[in-house]
């Protein structure tokens, strides 16, 4: 699977990885370090340094980042004759959420004014929302230093890497038939549906389980309809027609290019060390967030719970879904998800 790209840097290598800020391909981290490249660079490792510091305090961290987000939302009015206007606003904005538990929707949206309601409304209905959200690199996108430090188990950072799934088993115990030659074009189709997830929930998906595991489900026609596909672009088209299918997606349609570039980084990062271990860790994060869906909705029974004002606007994004995912349908998913584990451990995409 080479998809040839050449190097915006050096420009005589192929470009293997992409770069998650400006989506410009480069070869190597020597190219990735490019003095052409130092506003992406600089912003990265400072990025990190920010969330190694944050780490240790989650919870206010949580909390900053949200009044940031609400203040980018509402107090980015750049003209001078407001700026006096503006600081009382933002002073405000900290006043009124201060004591607030910021992952309840309901409290803090009560806590909105009218109009920075209004405008929260307009933002996400336009799909400009997309703009606000804090930058996310994803765990396929970091340098290849940080993620062999990561590999070798010595607890760097490890929370932004999926774990990989332990003891799985050699395909010719899980079955006994020769592999249809589509099904590595069937595991591209799920892999494009997760790398979507994982983009649009700007890494924050495991806050989002039933919806993250919903939207799979409905992305993926392979998972849902065991759909079989022929070729790698097919696998991939699939997932963008699914996309553009749901209202929900409004405003991140248009950042499909960035997931056929996030697909080339995991294929051609696993292409480059001659393995599948960038596959395996999404095929293992997948396992891990529907396993922990099964087990919480185990003994889940219907509750008639009276929204607020919040979810009666903004409804929960699985309920935009045709399909809902019930135990007996996770089941499955996870036999089929431990099928492709099986062959993508013992075979080469």
């Amino acid at each position: 699977m080479n998809m040839d790209k050449c190097c915006k840097f050096c420009t005589e290598n192929q470009g293997k990885y992409v770069c998650p800020k400006c989506g410009a391909p480069y070869c190597s981290l020597l190219c990735y370090k490019s003095s052409t490249h130092l506003e992406c660079t600089e912003q990265f490792y400072k990025d990190c340094i920010e969330e190694e510091l944050n780490v240790q305090d989650s919870d206010d961290a949580c909390k900053k980042e949200m009044i940031n987000i609400l203040k980018r939302v509402y107090g980015t009015n750049d003209e001078d004759s407001e700026s006096d206007s503006d600081d009382e606003e933002i002073t405000n904005l900290d006043e009124r959420l201060n004591g607030i538990n910021l992952d309840d929707a309901e409290q803090v949206w009560s806590s909105l004014t009218d109009s920075e309601k209004a405008d929260f409304e307009h933002l996400v209905k336009s799909g400009d929302i997309t703009k606000i959200l804090p930058p996310y690199t994803p765990w396929w996108c970091l340098p290849i230093e940080k993620q062999l430090v990561t590999e070798v188990g010595e607890n760097i950072n490890e929370s932004k890497f999926p774990s990989l799934l332990k003891n799985i088993p050699t395909f010719s115990i899980i079955s006994k038939k020769q592999p249809s030659v589509c099904i590595q074009w069937n595991l591209v189709n799920i892999i494009t549906a997760y790398v979507f997830l994982i983009r649009y929930y700007n890494g924050k998906h495991k806050s989002y389980l039933s919806e993250f595991i919903n939207g799979m489900y409905n992305l993926s026609t392979n998972l849902s309809a065991n759909q079989n596909f022929d070729s790698y672009d097919t696998a991939v088209k699939s997932v963008e027609i699914c996309i553009q299918e749901q209202e929900m997606f409004k405003g991140f349609q248009e950042s499909f290019r960035l997931i056929k570039y996030d697909l080339e980084t995991i294929f051609n990062n696993d292409l480059d060390s001659n393995s599948n271990y960038n596959i395996l860790l999404a095929l293992s994060d997948i396992h891990s967030l529907m396993t922990e869906y099964k087990n919480k909705n185990k003994n889940n029974l219907s509750k008639n719970t009276e929204q607020g004002e919040f979810n009666r606007k903004f409804p929960d994004a699985k309920a935009s879904y045709s399909i809902h995912v019930d135990i007996k349908k996770t089941r499955l998913l996870l036999k089929k998800i431990e099928y492709f584990l099986s062959w993508a451990e013992n075979n080469k995409l």
